[in-house]
């Protein structure tokens, strides 16, 4: 099942999707705060995709890995323990950054979010953001902020969901207008190449990680969707909510094929500007 990440709830302005949405359409309030309570509940970190990172990247001491809109902190504190990085983050929740302190005080977490990244220029050998991105209102802005902080060559990788990703999720036959919604907050890829090349990333390549073949409904997933600890159930209007709450408990233990699902590794490189060395 795709979701994986432990960096997401709230998000990159005072709660990232208060604002206009790329459609303009207002979203509800989400209190990521309150949401931070219980983060950990789903948002662990995936051996998957550091194993990725580690592939592209090397992973040694000195190297300074930021993850934007880290959350709670659970790649970086895990990155940390296998490699001994020197891990950072930014986050724009309070709550969540107080428990990634809380979980390791060593990690450097700062508040920020897509228009500020408290960090000098130069700072860093690597950047990841994991379902972060549907979050950030001003996708140019972002990359311009991340290519300040990254070294000239630095990679920056982009976990996301496609379109067609986000269609083959199998709980979307729970609530009808969950592909529509997420469609609307979730850019497409080549929108996502596109907007980073013009801030001055290189796309090197986009990764595909498939999904196991079966997802089933589980205790624990419905926990999720009980706690609401995936935003997008946040957004969703009450009644249809409620409806596909009751219809998934009645499903306990169902599986159902997921070919199509799984996440996006959009690779970038910094280059630098034109004129520049």
């Amino acid at each position: 099942m795709s979701r994986a990440g432990g960096s997401n709830i709230r998000r990159m302005a005072r709660a990232s999707c208060n604002g206009v949405t790329r459609k303009g359409k207002r979203p509800a309030m989400i209190d990521y705060d309150e949401a931070s309570k219980t983060y950990d509940h789903t948002r662990k970190h995936s051996d998957r995709l550091i194993e990725r990172f580690a592939s592209r990247v090397p992973f040694k001491s000195e190297t300074a890995i930021l993850d934007f809109g880290c959350g709670t902190g659970n790649y970086l504190d895990s990155i940390q323990r296998l490699y001994g990085c020197r891990c950072c983050g930014v986050e724009p929740s309070d709550g969540m950054r107080t428990i990634a302190h809380e979980k390791k005080n060593s990690l450097d977490i700062r508040k920020g979010d897509h228009r500020s990244v408290p960090f000098h220029d130069e700072t860093f050998d690597f950047a990841f953001m994991t379902d972060v991105i549907h979050h950030v209102p001003e996708l140019a802005l972002m990359f311009s902020t991340l290519w300040r902080v990254l070294k000239i060559g630095a990679l920056l990788c982009v976990v996301t969901e496609s379109h067609a990703q986000i269609a083959a999720r199998f709980y979307n036959r729970y609530f009808p207008s969950l592909v529509a919604n997420e469609r609307r907050r979730y850019p497409d890829v080549q929108q996502l190449v596109d907007t980073a090349a013009a801030s001055g990333f290189r796309h090197e390549e986009t990764e595909v990680l498939s999904a196991s073949t079966q997802a089933t409904i589980t205790e624990q997933f419905l926990k999720n969707v009980e706690e609401k600890n995936y935003s997008m159930f946040r957004l969703l209007d009450e009644g249809e909510y409620a409806t596909g709450l009751a219809r998934l408990r009645s499903d306990i233990g169902k599986s159902f094929d997921v070919a199509g699902a799984g996440e996006s590794l959009i690779w970038l490189r910094k280059r630098p500007l034109s004129g520049t060395k």
